[in-house]
């Protein structure tokens, strides 16, 4: 296909517009191998898991042995939350490749499934077979460590967790970035959902009604159920408000626009609108956002800790919310990836400089906050406030409880995931996005404070627990000892109380 590399562009650039080429492609050309896997890259794009799944399908059923397509169609079963579905896929997928890839994601599914056993063999096969260089042994050598000690065999534990120690000691970024990579494959189906803008926002009104100020969170139409709902507050009149307008499942800032109108954007679909927090914090005029990270390293009984550090990115213009100044996405959207070509994007390259252009550290931000008159300690209980509010939303609709019925305890590895935070010019945070699966590497600052964060996930959760001497663990006694291995080693993390004393 010759405009292969130019639809693989526009669907990172222009989503909507090339969904619909390649939709009037797959029906030009039936049985065009490339259009079908295309379309099904599209729609992994936009989380839409069962279009993809579709998609797929037809693509096999042209290429029966295709390799992409026999992982990506077991992927998007996976993501989709069909377990015994995505077992069939992985084993297809295996079959078909002899993949080691293909045999850990399998090897994970089993283990989610409560088949240990078959999990542990799996595992072991792969260690087994595969090359000493392979990236792969770590993500067997975890999933080994983490299925025998949900089969009560945590001596026998211990040895795949002193592989990934060596290796840690060897290359500890290298290692503990890889498996964070990994771990984002194979986290309960359902985080995945909560980038979806839409879902975000229908989840947090049932959860504001349920628990009123539990966080703050704009006012949000979901376009086009809520068609009606907008237009009617339209007519009541906004105020002078203005409302950001953006698609349910872009990234990188694409497809987004600011307006005073709200009529206007009644006819879209697939969107959100949102009411625009439009007395940012600003820092040398400009406006930014916090990635602020949370990690789950249990969900029954439910622990989280919140990350003292982050990443702040800020828009290459400074902020002027005039309304002659609406369409200049440049001073009110704060994804860099947007921006890329703005003159006035300077990113530092220097990782130990964490206030200078438009990428901070959540670090440096606070250390000019505070010299700015602010209370940064203030802020940071307000976000982790805001955390313990998003969790406790969660719980309160089921999340956990279904996150534990997916399979053992240890089927999921520790979840860490971004909340994308504005903070207003009266110092209180607004939870804007979930990103449920962050970019773990970027500019070279990105690079430095995420090494940290995945250096002490790992340090957290990888550990030798017992001795070869010592009587066999009862489970209470090896929760105990990972609850240790946590606290001991959780550096920048603190705890989130969630349901104080």
């Amino acid at each position: 296909m010759p405009l292969r590399e130019e639809l693989i562009g526009l669907i990172e650039t222009d989503r909507e517009t090339a969904r619909s080429l390649l939709l009037d492609l797959t029906s030009a050309l039936p049985d065009s191998m490339e259009a079908w896997e295309l379309l099904a890259v599209s729609y992994l794009r936009t989380l839409e898991y069962p279009d993809a799944i579709r998609a797929y399908r037809r693509l096999l059923s042209l290429a029966p042995d295709h390799r992409t397509g026999l992982n990506n169609l077991a992927f998007a079963t996976l993501a989709n939350g069909d377990n015994l579905a995505a077992r069939t896929a992985y084993q297809q997928a295996f079959a078909a490749t002899s993949s080691v890839n293909a045999a850990n994601h399998l090897a994970n599914v089993e283990h989610r499934l409560g088949n240990l056993e078959r999990a542990i063999e799996i595992y072991g096969r792969v260690l087994a077979q595969a090359s000493a260089e392979s990236t792969e042994r770590l993500a067997s050598n975890r999933g080994l460590m983490l299925a025998l000690r949900d089969a009560g065999r945590p001596q026998e534990a211990d040895r795949p967790a002193r592989v990934l120690l060596d290796a840690y000691a060897a290359a500890p970024v290298r290692t503990s970035s890889w498996l964070a990579e990994r771990a984002q494959s194979h986290t309960f189906h359902e985080w995945l959902m909560l980038a979806d803008k839409g879902r975000l926002a229908d989840l947090m009104r049932r959860g504001l009604s349920a628990l009123p100020g539990a966080l703050r969170f704009p006012e949000t139409f979901i376009l086009p159920g809520e068609r009606k709902a907008l237009e009617a507050r339209a007519a009541a009149g906004t105020d002078g408000a203005l409302f950001i307008v953006k698609p349910n499942n872009g990234s990188g800032g694409q497809g987004i626009s600011v307006t005073a109108d709200l009529a206007s954007a009644a006819n879209r679909t697939d969107t959100v609108v949102q009411r625009y927090v439009d007395r940012p914090y600003l820092i040398d005029g400009r406006k930014g956002h916090l990635r602020i990270y949370v990690l789950i390293t249990s969900a029954d009984p439910l622990r989280a800790y919140i990350y003292r550090d982050g990443i702040v990115r800020f828009a290459p213009e400074p902020y002027d919310p005039r309304p002659e100044r609406l369409g200049d996405i440049s001073m009110h959207v704060t994804n860099t990836a947007l921006h890329a070509s703005h003159p006035d994007l300077k990113i530092s390259q220097d990782p130990d400089r964490d206030d200078e252009g438009m990428i901070w550290s959540l670090a440096g931000f606070f250390r000019r906050m505070d010299q700015d008159g602010g209370d940064s300690q203030a802020v940071f209980r307000e976000i982790s406030d805001l955390a313990c509010g998003f969790l406790k939303i969660l719980r309160q609709d089921g999340f956990f409880q279904r996150w534990s019925d997916a399979g053992p305890r240890r089927a999921f590895p520790p979840k860490v995931f971004g909340m994308d935070v504005l903070v207003d010019e009266d110092g209180h945070p607004w939870l804007l996005e979930i990103q449920a699966s962050p970019a773990v590497t970027g500019a070279p600052l990105v690079n430095r404070v995420n090494a940290g964060l995945i250096r002490t996930i790992f340090d957290m959760s990888v550990g030798v627990l017992g001795s070869e001497t010592e009587p066999a663990l009862r489970s209470a006694d090896l929760e105990a000892r990972e609850l240790m291995l946590e606290t001991t080693n959780q550096g920048q993390f603190e705890r989130l109380t969630i349901d104080p004393a």
